[in-house]
C-alpha cells in the first residue's frame, strides 16, 4: 500500500513542503515515543525557500545592557570597518599632578625629554586577529582637544566639537605595534599644566588607516589574560607619558609620570544597521548587541505528527564578518518580546524571558560559513501547542543565561564582532536559512497490513 500526502509549514520568509511516502509492511507495534518505528514509517521534510515579503515573523533586536554603558565597556574600539566606525574619547584632569616625587619646578620645557599619549591593544587585534592581511592593521592617528571634556551618557554618538589644530608632533607618522606611543607636543603639554583642569580630546584614524576597528584597553580593563606580556607598572587605559632629562634629580630617577584619564569611551558614532527584512539577510552582533528573532507557524503540521528531527540551518558570508570568536545560541523567546521590524530589549528583559535550546562555541565569523542547530526540542514544544500563545526563535552570543556557551569571563560586550548571515532571498537556494525536520504520523500505525 502507498500514499501520498501534502503538508506545508511556514516560517520567517519560508515555507516547508514535502513528500510523505508510507511504506507497506507490519504496523502494529505501537509508537514509540517520539513517534511509530522507523522500520515501518517514516517521513521527511525537505524546506523550499521563499521570497522575504511571506516572512511570518522578523524582526533585529537591539540588546542593550543596562548595567555596562559604552563609556564603561572595558574595550574601547578605533578605526572603521563593516559600516561602523569609532573614535576614542578621553578626559584628563591636570590638576595635583605635582608632587614629592614629581616637584613643580622640573616642569620645564628644558627638563622634559618628551611626552607621548600610550595606547595598548588587546593581543587579538596585535597579532592581526582575523583581518585578511593576517597583519596587525595601522593606523595614521589624529588627536585633537575637544571644546570640552566629553559626557559619559552622551555615547554612543557623534564626535563632539573639537579643536581643528593637530597635537601629535608628526601626524602623517603613524605609530604601530601592541602598545602604540604617540608623541606629542612639551609646549601643549605645559600649557595644561599651567592652565590646570579638565580636558577632553579625541583620537580618530586618519586617512590612509587600514579598514578595520580594532580594540584598546579602556580604564574599566580587567581582562589581562587578552594582552600580550607587559612591562611592569604598565597603565593600560590611554594615559599620557612624561619623560624627563637625564640629570634631572627625581626622587625615583627611573621614574616617568604617567597620567591616566578619569574618563574614556568609544564613540561609535556610526553603527552599521541591521538589515530590516529577513529576506536582505540579517546578523548577530557583539559589542553593541544585535540579535535576530523569527516567528514560526506550525498551523501546517499534521495534529498527530511526532517531530523526530529538526535542524536549523545558517549560512555566515565570511567575506563581510569580522572580529574575535564567539558562541551563538539559539532560544526561544515569546513573541510579546518584540514587534516588527525592530525593537529594543534590555539584556536582562531578554535573559528572564528566553529559553535556551542549543548552541556552537568558538565559531570564527570570517572563517565558519555554513553552522547547523539541532533545533528538534524547540519545534516539538512548539509544533504540540505545549505554550500559551505563540513563541519564536531568537539566536543571541554566548551570554550569562546560556552557561553551556557562555566562553569563560568574556562577555559579548567585550569583543565588537558581526557575523553576516544570507537572508531569505539569496540568489542561491543553499545558502539561504532554512529547516529540515523528519516527523512521523502516529495515527497512521496499526492501519497497515497485519
Amino acid at each position: 500500500m502507498a500514499k501520498t500526502l501534502v503538508t506545508r509549514l511556514l516560517a520567517p520568509g519560508l515555507i516547508l513542503a514535502g513528500l510523505l511516502l508510507l511504506a507497506t509492511g507490519c504496523t502494529s507495534d505501537d509508537p514509540s515515543a517520539v513517534g511509530s518505528g522507523q522500520q515501518d514509517l517514516s517521513f521527511d521534510l525537505v524546506v523550499q525557500p521563499l521570497k522575504a515579503d511571506q516572512t511570518d515573523g522578523f524582526a533585529a533586536l537591539e540588546i542593550q545592557d543596562e548595567k555596562i554603558p559604552v563609556s564603561q565597556q572595558q574595550v574601547m574600539y578605533l578605526g572603521f570597518q563593516g559600516g561602523t566606525s569609532s573614535s576614542i574619547l578621553v578626559n584628563f584632569s591636570f590638576d595635583d599632578l605635582y608632587s614629592d616625587e614629581f616637584p613643580e619646578e622640573i616642569f620645564t620645557a628644558e627638563n622634559i625629554k618628551s611626552v607621548k599619549l600610550s595606547l595598548v591593544k588587546l593581543d587579538f587585534y596585535g597579532n592581526g586577529g582575523n583581518f585578511p592581511s593576517g597583519e596587525p592593521p595601522s593606523f595614521y592617528y589624529t588627536f585633537k582637544e575637544l571644546d570640552a571634556p566629553f559626557d559619559t551618557t552622551a555615547v554612543p554618538g557623534p564626535v563632539p566639537p573639537a579643536s581643528p589644530v593637530e597635537l601629535i608632533r608628526n601626524p602623517r607618522d603613524f605609530a604601530d605595534g601592541k602598545e602604540p606611543n604617540i608623541p606629542l607636543f612639551e609646549s601643549d603639554f605645559l600649557g595644561w599644566l599651567a592652565e590646570g583642569g579638565q580636558r577632553g580630546f579625541v583620537l580618530s584614524a586618519d586617512v590612509g588607516s587600514d579598514a578595520a576597528l580594532v580594540g584598546f584597553c579602556g580604564r574599566e580593563f580587567l581582562r589581562y589574560n587578552e594582552l600580550a606580556d607587559l612591562g611592569v607598572g604598565t597603565i593600560v587605559a590611554p594615559n599620557l607619558q612624561v619623560e624627563f632629562n637625564e640629570g634631572v634629580v627625581l626622587a625615583d630617577t627611573t621614574a616617568v609620570l604617567l597620567i591616566p584619564p578619569y574618563a574614556d569611551s568609544s564613540t561609535f558614532d556610526e553603527i552599521g544597521e541591521a538589515p530590516a527584512e529577513p529576506g536582505d539577510g540579517f546578523i548577530v552582533r557583539t559589542g553593541l548587541r544585535s540579535y535576530p528573532a523569527f516567528r514560526f507557524d506550525f498551523s501546517g503540521l499534521p495534529a498527530n505528527a511526532f517531530i523526530n528531527r529538526a535542524v536549523l540551518s545558517v549560512t555566515n558570508d565570511t567575506l563581510t564578518s569580522y572580529g574575535n570568536r564567539h558562541s551563538l545560541v539559539v532560544c526561544e523567546l515569546p513573541v510579546e518580546a518584540f514587534t516588527e521590524p525592530a525593537d529594543t530589549l534590555s539584556l536582562t528583559d531578554l535573559g528572564d524571558q528566553v529559553y535556551v535550546i542549543t548552541g556552537q562555541t568558538s565559531l570564527e565569523p570570517a572563517t565558519d560559513r555554513d553552522i547547523r542547530f539541532n533545533v528538534t526540542q524547540a519545534v516539538q514544544r512548539l509544533a504540540n501547542g505545549v505554550y500559551e500563545g505563540e513563541r519564536a526563535l531568537v539566536i543571541t552570543a554566548g551570554e550569562d543565561f546560556a552557561p553551556l556557551y557562555d566562553q569563560g569571563t568574556i562577555d559579548p560586550e567585550f569583543y565588537y564582532s558581526q557575523f553576516n548571515f544570507m537572508g531569505f532571498a539569496a540568489p542561491d537556494t543553499l545558502d539561504r536559512p532554512h529547516l529540515e525536520i523528519t516527523y512521523s504520523l502516529s495515527g497512521l500505525v496499526g492501519e497497515g497490513s497485519k
